[in-house]
This record gives structure tokens, sequence and C-alpha cells, in this order.
């Protein structure tokens, strides 16, 4: 277990929190420390967790994240982002964003190699909209998917959905075990020893009786 995985892990028991009967659950960046930002070793998203919380602090924040137990099939996973606090009337400088790239298989060489979903831009002018970004997956969707989040500049907030991930839900076939044939006794290997002398005994018997015989 990488560092990495060892820290989800530990997080996992401090940072999820149920969100509903049916078992969903919220991981927040600041129970890990910090998400990954190496491209090779993203942090692992295990199932359950249906919503992510994190935070971009400053330029070149990358947060690197893989989800390997998703619902398969079509399904949309959707990303928001919002200032960390109200942007005042006043705060004409403010200006924060990044880039958010997507993968069905592992980021190989880095996670700008993904297919892109989003360039998230907020500033004073347009600080009231609202920055939602929708994945959508479609029928052929395995289950894995990796999302690199690089902040370029500025401190954003940001949470992922991602209903498909549910705890509850069935994802994996589970395979019933087949019954073994029985197995046919064998004789103990005392009899099995008897026999064989027993046999023996009986083909030097009849050699005797031959060669006092000889017609």
């Amino acid at each position: 277990m990488s560092m990495n995985q060892a820290r989800l892990v530990a997080g996992l028991a401090l940072g999820l929190t149920a969100a509903s009967a049916a078992g969903a659950a919220t991981l927040t960046e600041n129970s890990l420390t910090d998400f990954s930002d190496h491209f090779a070793k993203p942090t692992l998203i295990s199932s359950g967790v249906e919503k992510i919380k994190g935070t971009w602090s400053g330029g070149n924040d990358y947060d690197i994240l893989a989800f390997m137990g998703l619902r398969s099939g079509a399904q949309q996973v959707t990303l928001s982002f919002a200032p960390i606090t109200p942007i005042g009337n006043k705060d004409w400088s403010f200006s924060a964003g990044g880039n958010v790239f997507w993968n069905t298989v592992p980021f190989k060489y880095s996670a700008w190699e993904g297919k892109s979903l989003a360039t998230v831009g907020i500033t004073h002018r347009n600080r009231d909209e609202t920055f939602d970004y929708t994945l959508t997956l479609d029928d052929t969707f395995d289950g894995k998917l990796w999302l690199g989040l690089f902040n370029t500049h500025g401190s954003l907030k940001y949470s992922i959905f991602a209903p498909g991930n549910e705890a509850t839900v069935a994802y994996t076939a589970v395979a019933s075990a087949q019954s073994a044939p029985a197995a046919v006794p064998l004789p103990g290997a005392a009899p099995l020893m008897g026999l064989a002398l027993g046999g023996l005994a009986l083909t030097a018997a009849a050699r005797r009786r031959r060669a006092a015989d000889p017609s």
C-alpha cells in the first residue's frame, strides 16, 4: 500500500460522513491533508463515496483522483466550483481558476493528456454565475474514471458529485461457487498392502507346484 493509499484509508475513517440511509458518504480533502498531485499515483476513491469536497489553494495546486468502483454504464459526474469566501463588491482584482481533465484509463505520461471537461475561470465580473460542469458517460463506460484537476491561479473550493459510486448499488457480479464433485473413497494403505502380499504369495505357490510336477 502506497503512502497515498494509506492516507486515504485513514481519511475514510475520519472524513466520511453518512449522507443518507442509502449509504452514500462524503470525503473531504482536509481529512487526508491533501489529495495526490501525482498523475501516476492518484488518490483512490473507494466505493460508497458519493461526494468529494476539495480546495484549490493558490496556483499550481493539482488534485488527481481515481474512481475504481463506479457503476458501469451511462451516468453523470458533476463538478462544481465556487470562491472559498464570497467575493465582495469591491474585490475587483479577484481571479481564480484552472482546468479539469478526465479519462477512462490511467494517465500514462501526465493528467494533461486526458480529455478536457472544463476551463474554470471565476472573476469579480462573473462571480454570481454558476460554475457546474457535467461529465456524461455513455453505455460503454466500465466503472473506472480518472480526474485531473489543475489549479492555475487563485483559490477556489470544489465538490464532485458521483451518484454512481453509492455503496448500496451492486456494481460487480459475484460468481456463484461451483460445487466440487464428491471424491471417490479409496481403500486404506493396510488393506492394499495385504492384497498385494496375498497376490505375491499365490503366485509363488503356483510356481512351486509347477516346479515339483515335471509333467
